[in-house]
């Protein structure tokens, strides 16, 4: 397991909440993953793999680009 560094890992639950609060941020980098039902929210060089269920967003993965997909 990879441990996100603090400044980063801050930066990332501000993004996670904002997109909590608003899904349709025009700020937030937010793209579809093709053929999966599942979204990306980029957060600089790290991904936030999730899925939306109504008022539920559930986190999948948390992961540098590299290694999100």
């Amino acid at each position: 397991m990879l441990k996100i560094p603090r400044d980063r890992a801050h930066q990332i639950r501000e993004k996670i909440t904002q997109l909590a609060e608003n899904p349709a941020r025009p700020d937030l980098d937010i793209k579809p993953l093709v053929g999966t039902g599942m979204y990306r929210l980029r957060v600089g060089t790290y991904r936030v793999i999730y899925s939306e269920d109504g008022f539920v967003l559930d986190v999948q993965k948390i992961a540098p680009r590299g290694s999100a997909y």
